[in-house]
C-alpha cells in the first residue's frame, strides 16, 4: 500500500493519506487521515461522525464518500 495519496469526492472535498504520521506506540500523536474542504481541514474520524469540516457543513454526497472510504482508511492505519 502506497504511503502518501489522495482521494478526491464530491464538491471540492479531498482526504489525504499519510503514514508518516502513523505513531503505533502513540496512536493519539499522528493525523494520518485528514480531510480537507477549501482551506479548512479535519480529521476522517471527527468530518465523518460530526458532518463537518472545521465548521463547514457536509451535504449528504460529501458524507456518502466518506462512509465510502472507512474500510480503506482502517486498513491504511493498521498495514503501516
Amino acid at each position: 500500500m502506497q504511503t502518501k495519496f489522495t482521494k478526491y469526492g464530491p464538491a471540492g472535498l479531498f482526504v489525504r493519506f499519510d503514514a508518516s504520521e502513523i505513531f503505533p506506540d502513540d496512536p493519539g500523536q499522528g493525523t494520518p487521515v485528514l480531510v480537507f474542504l477549501g482551506k479548512e481541514s479535519s480529521t476522517f474520524c471527527c468530518a465523518l461522525n460530526e458532518g463537518e469540516v472545521d465548521g463547514i457543513r457536509l451535504s449528504l454526497a460529501q458524507i456518502s464518500f466518506l462512509e465510502t472510504l472507512e474500510t480503506l482508511v482502517w486498513n491504511f492505519t493498521l498495514s503501516h
